[in-house]
């Protein structure tokens, strides 16, 4: 068992937000083709809010992780040995934690106990204390009550557990995670758009990392649409920045195999795109008109980050991730800097990427880039989440982790029908802000890149 906890936490060590892009040769359709196109957006799917389908929501979302983790290190007949073998060996019933206190590290005095369902127990069963630490990617672990049968039974351990690691979260980020709502409704507006462009020339569906009742995988997504006898089909990633790690159009690629008989194009990554980069922009000023025109700022754009050392089975410093990162920087970086009210200032602006997670070499992390801010004068620091600023653990609690904050302290309003994040503290005696990720030229971005592609396949 010590062996499959290193092989399962190796695995979740490399659990990132991240992509890549697809490139297939096909043979372009005659122009005389009226078919329709099929159009599958593409998708984290992250629930909103914890409830009893959160658990088979996670493990989806866990699995894609693993099985494109394994099949990078060129292990990819790992997988279906921790899917199906390590991770049930593990099954001793039902895990309980105190719903008010999920994360607790002792027991309190709650008489009543949750399973990771949301199904509600008596307080009974055997007390399982962990050693503290931290899951990786995750968390703190935390320990459990655990009683034979109930819903648990016949459902690994493992599962539950992440299930009730994940409610813990939510219950950091106030029972809300705004990750889902803010895709669903990039993709609203996008299909919305595609069909007042293309009307019944295409046909559009949705797959998800975190499928669920009502939020389908991407393969089964695809699946459903080589029922409808497409004369093409685009693969719409909806990512900022695209990497070889987790891949889903690829993957639906070479599940599909032999029976795509049709042009397959997957569009560009949004990371990059002028209206992505205007709307990064916009929101630079916004914040730059809450500070004196003579105070230095310096703008750090973050990224969840990716490894850049080479582990022998993969080198990390030849992930495509790093190169797409930077062509999403450098298209941003231009236009804040070409932004009026960075020209007008009367002290310097600049603009850095940082990764929040996983920086090292030339990339740098938040810390190092917030001792170098103070080296060279800096008063202000402006922190634009733009890569995974729509995901909630990843901005809410991992980017502040980075900064050393405690998640919970920001300040929430509305804008847009959105709810919004934003927090102001001091470090090392700078003024900084983290900003809400949301970036108002995301969804255009997106657009842009699947009409480009809808286009190569039509005409």
């Amino acid at each position: 068992m010590k062996a499959c906890r290193i092989l399962i936490l190796s695995v979740f060590s490399v659990f990132l937000y991240n992509h890549t892009s697809l490139a297939i040769n096909v043979p372009q359709l005659n122009q005389e083709s009226k078919n329709k196109v099929g159009i599958l957006l593409l998708g984290f799917g992250e629930p909103g809010k914890y409830d009893e389908y959160s658990v088979e929501a996670w493990r989806n979302f866990l699995h894609n992780y693993m099985k494109s983790g394994m099949t990078m290190l060129e292990m990819p007949f790992m997988y279906p040995m921790v899917k199906d073998v390590m991770i049930p060996m593990m099954d001793t019933g039902t895990l309980l934690v105190d719903p008010d206190n999920p994360l607790e590290t002792s027991p309190n005095g709650n008489t009543r106990l949750m399973d990771a369902w949301t199904g509600m127990h008596p307080k009974e069963g055997t007390y399982i204390s962990i050693p503290q630490g931290d899951f990786p990617m995750l968390g703190p672990l935390f320990p459990y009550y655990v009683v034979p049968g109930g819903p648990g039974k016949g459902v690994p351990d493992f599962w539950e557990y992440v299930g009730l690691e994940m409610y813990g979260l939510y219950k950091i980020m106030g029972g809300y995670n705004p990750g889902g709502e803010r895709e669903e409704r990039i993709f609203d507006e996008v299909e919305t758009r595609l069909k007042g462009k293309y009307g019944d020339r295409v046909v559009i569906k949705k797959g998800y990392g975190a499928a669920r009742p009502g939020f389908p995988p991407g393969l089964e997504a695809a699946e459903e649409m080589l029922k409808l006898n497409p004369s093409g089909m685009v693969l719409a990633m909806n990512y900022v920045c695209f990497s070889e790690f987790e891949n889903p159009a690829a993957e639906i690629q070479e599940e599909l195999g032999e029976n795509v008989r049709f042009p397959v194009v997957v569009s560009g990554q949004v990371g990059g795109t002028a209206s992505f980069n205007q709307g990064i922009a916009k929101k630079v000023q916004e914040e730059l008109e809450r500070i004196p025109a003579d105070a230095p700022v310096v703008v750090l754009l973050s990224h969840h980050g990716m490894f850049d050392q080479d582990m022998v089975l993969y080198d990390w410093a030849k992930e495509p991730y790093h190169e797409h990162a930077k062509v999403a920087f450098e298209g941003a970086k231009e236009a804040v800097l070409g932004l009026d009210a960075v020209k007008g200032r009367k002290a310097k602006v600049d603009v850095w990427q940082v990764y929040a997670e996983f920086a090292e070499g030339s990339i740098l992390r938040i810390d190092t880039a917030a001792d170098r801010a103070k080296k060279e004068g800096f008063s202000h620091i402006i922190n634009i989440p733009y890569e995974v600023g729509n995901s909630g653990f990843e901005t809410l609690i991992g980017l502040r982790g980075a900064w050393g904050r405690e998640p919970g302290n920001w300040q929430e309003y509305y804008e847009d029908g959105l709810k919004k994040y934003r927090e102001e503290f001091l470090y090392n005696g700078m003024n900084v802000v983290i900003a809400d990720g949301w970036i108002d030229g995301h969804a255009q971005g997106y657009l842009e890149q699947i009409t480009h592609a809808v286009d190569s396949v039509i005409f």
